[in-house]
Formats: C-alpha cells, structure tokens, sequence
C-alpha cells in the first residue's frame, strides 16, 4: 500500500478543488480490468460520466474507453493516472495538453518505481504547477468521499458515511484505516495525500477553511513542507472555530537544531511543532485511537458549554477507574451536590454509589432507575456533560446489551430537553455492535472506545477554546554585535524584559575586581568574563566575605573577571529563547541552576507570548510551579518571560538567549548568569 515519502517545499497557487471533491466527467488513463476495478466502481455512481483512455480496449468493466484523451466527447474534470510510472509523464502531458485544466489523481510512483521516480515527480510537478491544476500524490491512494465519486483505489465499504470530519493524511494506510473505520463517524472527505508533489496538506487545510460541510480536520503528517504557510492555515482555521486534531509521526521530522545555551538542549523540534499548535488552539493527539476518538468527539454538532461530567454505570469498580482515568487526562468530575444526592437516594435507596458516575446496578428496575437519575442529573444544571459508561463490545448479546442501548436511548432523550451533552463511553476497545453505532450516528450522541481515549478526547472538546489572534512580526532595530555576547552584554540587553542583574561590574585584574567588591558590598560573586558556560569550567567563585577571597578567586578564574552581588534566598528559574529553523523565535521556561538541561525540566511556546502563556508555561512544569508555591505565580516572573519572549520575536538577529539562573523573589527577578547569541552573518 502506498506510502508517502519527503519531498521538496514548493509554492504553489490557490487551486480550485472541485474537479477532485466534486467532479462530473471522470477519465481513467490506463483503464485495465486487472489493476481498476475498485478504482471505476468507486467513480461510477448515477449522474456522474466516467470513461477510461486505453489504446486496445473499447470498454472496461461495463465503462467505455477512448485510444486517447482527447477522443472522448467531453473534456474531464479530473483524470485518474492509473499507468505506470514509465508511461506517468506522457500520460499528464497528454491531459494537460487538452488545455481545460482539469486536476489530477496520481496515485503510482511509489517504492514501485525504485529510483526512476523521483526526476520523474520533479518533471511532472514543474509542468502541473505552471498549468496551474491540483494533482493529489503522486504515490497515494486517491481521495474518498462518501456517497460521491471518488478517485480511490482501494475498496470503499458502504459503511464509510457521509458527514462532517475532513481527513488528510500524508500516509496511504492510515487513510485506508479511516476508510474502513466502520459506521463510527460522518467523513467530509478522506484524503491521501502521498508525496504532495504539487498539492499539500496547506492546500486542503485552505479548502476545508471554506467549505460549509466540514465541521473539524484531522491531520496525519510525517512532515510539515511549508512551515510558514502551516502556520497560517492553523491560524486561519483558529479564527474559523474549526477544530484541527493532528496526529503526527517521526518526533525528529523537523530537523535538528544545533544550540549554545542551555535553552537549546531543552528543546527539540517536535517539542516546537507542539508548540505551534497549542498556539492556535489545534490539538495534538499521539496515538491512532486518541485521533479517532478525538475526531468523533468533534464531530458532533451539539455544543458543550464546560466540563462539568456526570453521568451513570453499572459497575462501581468501572465507576472507579473511570474516576482514576479522568484525573490522568486532567479532568476534574463534577460529584453531584448534597442535595441532588440526597434526591437521589431518597427515590432510591438501593444505590450504592451516588458519585461520578452513579451506579445505578441493580438499584430498581433498570427502565425505571436509569432514565430517572439521568433525568435528575440533567435537569440540576450541575453538570455539563453526562456519559453512560458500560460495556457496549458487540460480543455482548441479550439483557446486558439491551440495558446499555436502552441507557443511550435515556442519555439522549433527557439532553436533547436540556443543554446538557450526552456522550457514550465503552469500557473495552471492541468495537461496539452495529445496532449501536448506527444509533450514535443517526442520533449524534457519540460513542467513544476506551476510558482512557474517550476522557482525553473529551478534555480537549470541553476546553476547545482557541485564541483570536496573529502572531506578531514586528522588527526593532538591530542589537550590534555578532557571536555570543558577554555576560555583561546579555545582562544590559535583558535589563529591558523587566530582568534585574546583580550590579555586574567587568574587572581586570584582582585590585580592579577588589575595589569593585567593596564597592558593591560582600558577600560577593567573582566570575570569568566572556565564557558561555562558566560553571562548567570552574569560572565561578560564590559567597566571598572579603578581599582576600576576591584575590584568590581572581588568581585561580583568571585576569577578565565579572563582579557582583551575592544573591540569596528565591527560586531559581531558567528563561531561554531560541529562533527554529521552522517556525521562528520560541520562549523556554523551566527549572533552573546548574543542572537546568540535564534535568530537562522546561516546556516551550511560540514567541512572541501574551501573559496567559507565561502562566501556562509556569503551571506545566510542575516541578518548577511547586517551587514557586503552587498557586500565585510572581508578576515579575509573568513580565520577564513574556518580555525575553517579545524581544526575541522583534530581534531577528537574535538567535539564543539564556537566562539561568534567574531568582525570582516575591517582586523582583535577578538574573545571575545571561547569554544572548546573535546570528554572526546577520
């Protein structure tokens, strides 16, 4: 099966897309009974004209066919390249020639052509994108689209249904995987994007922006080719309200990054493709079953005003774990209040657990409790989200499996009267029977696989929030220098991010260094001038009382010292920018001190940051958020990283900042070392 591979960035035009989502006339160039049948079964639906192009054939499973394109009647709105990769090229210059502009499905020039394919895709690409026409692949597996034709060369099974999830993947299988997904979801379309020699995932996300039937977007991306343009499209689809749920593969995809300061170990490139999109609000899921859930989730139409979560089960130790699987996906469940307890068990003593969810087991007739407590739940207005939790594998025959469809039958009567949301949730991953995926489609009361999943995915639609607002390009004037500044230097240059210094003075020899010290007032800090990592190399002289300290510590650092003052007490704290080679300047909180990278505790966002990513920073790293007291987080701390964050998204010169360590005290940030690296061609 077809999978995608690198390939070059490329520009390319806005393209019109109809001629593949909704063409009239379809050709197949290299029509065979061998290689297309599924291919002509998949176009050929009533009101739709599809004929295949082969030079000794006059009909291919029951479809007529031409010598050559330009022999049929009427020109096609999009051509399927179903030849080898030998006879590809001329086959395309055969339909561009035609002048009508039509797009292009190429689903061949994979592993199948060895080394062949790529000066081939080279020529190809470079005469479709002056023609101007979209071309989906090469090496893919075409573009499914429920109910509709489709240029697909795998089998579309009737389960595949019409709605309003639009996919886009860079790998043939997981897009086959979505195809074949059974009547779990509605799909927009399922693209399999392949090479994206010509169109890529920038492209569809621009088509999807507007088209009125697509409600949410999932990516599979191996590689992003355009980084800017992503980013604007993720930025776009933000403004658009419609969810982008990303599941991407090959953590180091983007490239390495080599670095100076701390901040650059701290950080790799995926870290910062995750950044991008906590950006823009999009959602980043890691595995194949988070992505499906996620992607049901979304689909709903039915909106959910928090994340207040109750609802009812049969089985206290499910209700348990439950309970332990919605903390890991930070979840908080809402427990009903004392009185709506109370109200509960006075109408049914035989409860055993009135919690999140209630057990409801063997209470009462279960087509008396259930829609009864579902009903009181709902009309509380304490929550906002109720789930049935059950077993709803479609092993599960007789009374149980009847107890959980009429349960979702309940959940969705007493939601639709309120505006609570309702959602089913299985306990196991087997797939649920068909009789209750098609009541969860036709219904929209979705039904999710797995607690663990289906919590995650519920975190994200209840927090689904994304923020309004363009990342900032303003330029400043350009800071002189080039290469690694001094400590001095970096230290002056931060001054302006709202970062205090300990009243660093530069110092040549020990009597200059000595004067200095007396001047500043002991306890004082002697260090090496002019050394990126000074600790490392023993540059670092703390907590001297007197001249005499001062003057051993010169002799043994060296002749060019900095002096300052001894800062005690605080939480030490890195702060680090650096510029990725993608995506632009990036911000880095985290743990400071001497072992701030080996201990690897920060976390990154896009610069420049607004006040609510500074907090959000702080709070992700929990270790640092503990240190600092674990609820108020400094203003000053706030200021200095959105500060470091601003300068460096105005100063394309700069390449690395670090400040480590940066003590933090109740009003005040001091920064005890500093580093600022300027692009030395710039």
């Amino acid at each position: 099966m077809p999978e995608s591979a690198s390939a070059q960035p490329h520009d390319s035009p806005g393209f019109d897309f109809e001629s593949i989502f909704a063409p009239r006339t379809v050709a197949v160039y290299g029509a065979s009974e061998r290689t297309s049948s599924e291919l002509l079964g998949n176009l050929s639906l009533p009101g739709r004209r599809v004929f295949g192009v082969n030079p000794i054939k006059s009909e291919v499973c029951g479809i007529p066919c031409y010598p050559r394109v330009e022999d049929s009647p009427v020109a096609p709105d999009l051509v399927v390249i179903a030849v080898g990769h030998r006879g590809a090229e001329e086959a395309i210059d055969n339909v561009l020639a035609l002048g009508t502009r039509p797009g292009l499905v190429v689903p061949g020039l994979g592993t199948e052509a060895g080394s062949e394919a790529p000066p081939i895709i080279e020529r190809i690409k470079a005469k479709v994108l002056r023609a101007g026409v979209p071309m989906v692949g090469p090496n893919c597996m075409g573009v499914a689209i429920p109910h509709a034709p489709s240029p697909w060369i795998g089998r579309i099974p009737s389960t595949f249904l019409p709605g309003p999830v639009a996919v886009v993947a860079q790998s043939g299988s997981m897009a086959s995987n979505l195809v074949g997904l059974g009547p779990r979801m509605g799909f927009r379309a399922v693209v399999s994007s392949g090479n994206e020699a010509v169109t890529d995932v920038v492209d569809f996300l621009d088509y999807f922006l507007t088209d009125p039937e697509t409600r949410a977007v999932g990516l599979f991306l191996e590689a992003v080719r355009r980084p800017e343009s992503f980013e604007r499209a993720l930025e776009q689809m933000a403004e658009a309200r419609k969810p982008v749920i990303v599941f991407k593969s090959g953590g180091s995809e983007l490239g390495a990054r080599a670095a100076l300061s701390h901040t650059g170990g701290l950080a790799g490139s995926d870290e910062t493709f995750s950044a991008l999109l906590r950006y823009y609000g999009a959602i980043r899921v890691n595995d194949f079953g988070d992505w499906v859930e996620h992607l049901r989730l979304f689909s709903s139409k039915r909106p959910i005003r928090g994340g207040r979560i109750g609802g009812v089960t049969a089985s206290g130790g499910e209700a348990g774990d439950f309970a332990d699987q919605a903390t890991r996906a930070g979840l908080h469940l809402h427990v009903p209040s004392e009185t709506l307890a109370a109200r509960i068990r006075a109408e049914f003593p035989r409860i055993g657990y009135v919690g999140t969810p209630v057990d409801c087991w063997a209470a009462e007739n279960d087509r008396v409790v259930y829609p009864r407590v579902l009903q009181l739940l709902a009309e509380s207005g304490e929550f906002d989200v109720l789930v049935s939790l059950g077993d709803h594998s479609g092993w599960v025959e007789g009374p149980v499996a009847a107890l959980y469809r009429n349960v979702g039958s309940d959940l969705d009567r007493v939601c639709s009267a309120t505006d609570v949301f309702p959602c089913i949730v299985s306990v196991t991953t087997a797939d649920p029977s068909p009789d209750d995926l098609r009541f969860s489609v036709e219904s929209d009361v979705p039904l999710l696989k797995g607690s663990p999943s289906a919590l995650r995915a519920l975190a994200s639609r209840a927090a689904y929030d994304p923020p309004a607002r363009r990342r900032s390009r303003a330029r400043a004037d350009r800071v002189p220098g080039r290469g690694a500044l001094s400590e001095f230097e970096s230290t002056q240059l931060v001054a302006g991010c709202g970062i205090g210094h300990a009243n660093p003075i530069r110092c040549s020899g020990a009597d200059e260094a000595i004067s200095a010290a007396n001047r500043i007032g002991y306890p004082v800090v002697v260090k090496i001038h002019n050394v990126a990592h000074k600790a490392r190399v023993g540059g670092v002289a703390l907590n001297l009382h007197g001249d005499a300290d001062v003057r051993d510590a010169v002799a043994r650092i060296g002749h060019e010292v900095v002096v300052a003052k001894q800062v005690t007490g605080g939480v030490e704290v890195l702060i680090g920018a650096f510029r990725d080679r993608d995506f632009g300047p990036v911000v880095a909180v985290g743990v400071g001190g001497t072992n701030a990278e080996e201990l690897n505790l920060a976390a990154i966002a896009l610069a420049p940051a607004n006040a609510n990513d500074a907090r959000q920073l702080v709070e992700s790293v929990h270790p640092l958020h503990r240190l600092l007291g674990g609820e108020h987080i400094p203003e000053c701390l706030i200021e200095a990283i959105v500060g470091v964050s601003e300068m460096v998204a105005r100063h394309a010169e700069i390449v690395e900042v670090d400040v480590n360590p940066l003590v933090i005290h109740a009003n005040d940030a001091i920064a005890l070392d500093c580093l600022v690296v300027l692009d030395a061609n710039a």
